[in-house]
């Protein structure tokens, strides 16, 4: 199967430039990969620090990579980092990192470039966060000598990874991994049935716990953070269109029946046409409806659409109840952030893959919801009673809580079997 990809991986590539003309992300990240191209490779620097390639896919394994990033820059103040990225979306968010030498968009999977790129800039490990593994990426490395290490792993039996052919491939990619840190028991069996060594493997809990935990703590900035939480509001965060209008029409009536509540809208791809398309639905339902970018106040009975990305984490401390989406489409979205600020949480039945979306149903701190009529009951039962609403909350928390200190374990076993120092606790 490696064969067949290094076969075949020329021309996938040179297809991209057509398929980014239905794809603007896509389009995007192109562009950016050209960009970087026109520059010097990231270069070794001073050869007795070590230096750590980290690569996360996306925004959201960008946050997982953040803690790992500051704890290698304390540990050792020396050491050389450079980041890559896989997608343009979390280009906006890499502004927020401190610590890396450079970042740079994850080059195509082309032998000689992920070659010349290790030649260059020499690392002592490549850590992936998550999950996204590049085939030239892992046999270049393994050519050099440098470990990869994958960390908050994931993969689910019902991933394309696990099932035929591409199994295949990863059979042999799993190979060249040095060591796997899996969230779970399950997924790290999962990469065993795929070929990886019961040495390798290391279950250390799931890395975002502590990543949603410390960003409370951070008090990081958005856009209502000098407004107080607002009264009797529900959030719905990273909704589709498939999901928009049955929480409209569940908020029509809802709004009747308790005149001061609000809701707070936050769809997963506030593009300009979602958002004109919500303000309308919003107006044919009869409440008023405004955009965060240009209000900072929810009045009574009305709708705020969020048009600012990556400020969802911090909005839902805005909020009383959360509704979190994606559970009408491919599947709920990540339900941590909310749980974390110790609110009530309502999702649609996609929850197949969400672990943790199960466990709060399982801890009595979320509801599941099938229906339009569904969202309204569990919305007028939450707004009706303030103690259901606490309790429920208090158990969002707890559970958050209960998954913390994986980071910890997991940077732990990786200075181990890196044989690193701890340099910031010797003495100057």
């Amino acid at each position: 199967m490696i064969f067949l990809y290094r076969l075949l991986s020329p021309l996938l590539l040179s297809l991209l430039p057509l398929l980014a003309l239905f794809s603007p992300k896509l389009a995007a990240t192109l562009r950016w990969r050209r960009e970087f191209s026109s520059r010097p490779l990231p270069s070794v620097g001073n050869p007795e620090s070590p230096g750590f390639w980290i690569h996360a896919a996306s925004a959201g394994e960008l946050e997982q990579a953040r803690p790992l990033i500051e704890d290698i820059r304390r540990r050792l103040p020396s050491a050389r980092i450079l980041l890559s990225l896989g997608s343009i979306s979390a280009r906006p968010a890499k502004d927020q990192v401190e610590g890396c030498n450079h970042v740079i968009p994850l080059p195509a999977d082309r032998p000689g470039r992920m070659r010349s790129l290790i030649q260059s800039f020499r690392p002592r490990a490549i850590l992936i966060v998550k999950w996204d593994l590049w085939p030239h990426m892992l046999l270049e490395s393994h050519r050099a000598g440098v470990p990869v290490f994958l960390l908050g792993a994931v993969l689910s039996p019902r991933s394309g990874r696990a099932r035929w052919p591409t199994r295949l491939l990863y059979l042999r990619l799993h190979n060249l991994l040095e060591w796997v840190d899996a969230v779970s028991e399950e997924d790290g069996q999962v990469f065993l049935d795929l070929g990886l060594p019961p040495s390798r493997l290391y279950v250390s809990g799931d890395p975002r716990f502590d990543r949603v935990l410390s960003r409370i703590q951070e008090r990081l900035p958005h856009a209502l953070m000098d407004v107080p939480p607002f009264e009797q509001c529900l959030l719905a965060g990273s909704t589709w269109p498939v999901e928009e209008n049955l929480i409209l029409d569940a908020y029509a009536a809802i709004s009747r029946e308790f005149p001061s509540s609000r809701l707070f809208l936050v769809p997963h791809e506030p593009t300009e046409s979602a958002l004109q398309r919500l303000e309308e639905a919003a107006r044919e339902r009869g409440f008023p409806v405004s955009r965060l970018s240009r209000s900072t106040g929810l009045e009574a009975g009305a709708l705020l659409l969020g048009d600012v990305k990556g400020q969802l984490s911090e909005l839902y401390s805005q909020a009383e109840i959360a509704y979190v989406g994606g559970g009408f489409t491919s599947g709920v979205h990540s339900v941590l952030e909310a749980a974390a600020q110790g609110i009530p949480l309502l999702f649609g039945p996609g929850i197949d893959r969400a672990v943790e979306a199960r466990g709060l149903l399982e801890a009595g701190a979320a509801y599941m919801v099938c229906s339009g009529e569904d969202l309204k009951s569990h919305w007028r039962e939450l707004l009706g009673n303030r103690p259901l609403r606490n309790s429920m909350g208090n158990r969002a928390r707890r559970f958050t809580e209960a998954g913390s200190g994986a980071s910890q374990r997991s940077l732990e076993h990786l200075y181990h079997r890196l044989n690193l120092p701890d340099k910031s606790r010797e003495k100057v």
